[in-house]
């Protein structure tokens, strides 16, 4: 299980270096840190967990993005 909690900008800029199949998480950094985002809900407001060493966030991105079941994408 995942704790996540809001997404609150710490740098200037905010990069992503990897998307799950329909973008629901993306693996990104800012700052010399690293984390998985998903946005919440219907709105433009995004969440973040796993922050830390580019290591502990890969694992975190990995696991969520290979369970994850687009429901956007025609069975």
């Amino acid at each position: 299980m995942y704790n996540w909690r809001p997404y609150a900008p710490r740098a200037a800029r905010l990069r992503i270096h990897a998307t799950s199949c329909c973008g629901e998480y993306e693996l990104a950094a800012e700052g010399g840190e690293y984390f998985v985002l998903r946005w919440t809900g219907g709105s433009d407001k995004q969440e973040e967990t796993g922050r830390g060493v580019y290591a502990h966030a890969l694992e975190a991105w990995s696991a969520l993005a290979s369970q994850h079941r687009c429901s956007r994408r025609a069975s």
